[in-house]
């Protein structure tokens, strides 16, 4: 008996024997008493004492058949259900393989761009796919042979795992909001140019960004983080250059200074 879905079914019957042996010789016990009474009255006949005298040898034999039968499979039950333990470890060393090599795709890249990390991302969900069906085979298994709590730590590592992709997907939606806000700052026109109401609004995408629950050591995290601080050098200087006091002279330094005419 080699299939494991075989040998839990046999297990299971077995179970049930066991536990359900004192409602079911309860049940037995109460329809006796009640035939007795029916007797007793002639409401019943001698037949129906025998059918449950029957009854009564049957359930009896079940159980010693139940019990002679768990005697010969538990080594086999023994040795499957170990089997498993081991299948579930291989499983939690997969994930962290698995784990810890997503860490080096180019969706953790500043340089990969939205669309396409995005498109990354949404492939991962596909991936993980093979993993939730080794989870969903090995914690059937787990439970019928008494061990539901071994498939905990593969479910965690998923969770972990998706939780991971909607955070980098959190991620790159703030880095296009913020490149379409530097965007459109570049296109402003210098009469509109507001510089103090854009550090405060650079300074709010900072604070989102800061609070995001990403890996703040990924390449996409500190690309972004070092393109808000450069805004928050600059803008304080064109605020400096918008002041009232500048004249032609300090814009011809700064024409000198940069070697551009403007």
């Amino acid at each position: 008996m080699t299939d494991v879905r075989t040998l839990l079914g046999v297990k299971d019957c077995f179970d049930v024997c066991n536990t359900r042996n004192n409602e079911i010789t309860l049940q037995l016990d109460q329809v006796q008493e009640s035939l007795r009474l029916l007797l007793a009255n002639a409401l019943a006949k001698e037949k129906d004492q025998k059918q449950l005298g029957r009854l009564f040898e049957e359930w009896n034999q079940l159980k010693k058949n139940a019990k002679e039968v768990k005697k010969e499979v538990s080594p086999l039950v023994n040795t499957e259900c170990q089997k498993n333990l081991t299948y579930v470890s291989k499983l939690e060393d997969d994930l962290k393989a698995f784990q810890q090599q997503m860490k080096k795709r180019d969706f953790y890249k500043y340089e990969c761009g939205r669309t396409a990390a995005l498109e990354k991302l949404d492939g991962v969900f596909d991936e993980i796919k093979v993993f939730v069906e080794r989870i969903d085979e090995l914690g059937y298994n787990s439970g019928k042979f008494g061990h539901p709590e071994a498939i905990e730590g593969p479910e965690k590592q998923v969770e972990n795992i998706k939780i991971e992709v909607n955070a980098m997907k959190s991620l790159w939606d703030h880095i296009a909001d913020c490149q379409h806000t530097f965007e459109n700052y570049f296109a402003t026109s210098w009469p509109k140019i507001d510089p103090f109401e854009m550090e405060d609004s650079v300074k709010k995408l900072m604070g989102a960004l800061k609070n995001m629950k990403v890996d703040k050591r990924c390449d996409a995290y500190d690309g972004l983080m070092k393109e808000i601080k450069k805004w928050l050098v600059f803008l304080p200087l064109i605020g400096e250059l918008r002041n009232d006091s500048m004249r032609d002279r300090h814009w011809d330094q700064i024409r000198k200074m940069v070697n551009s005419e403007f």
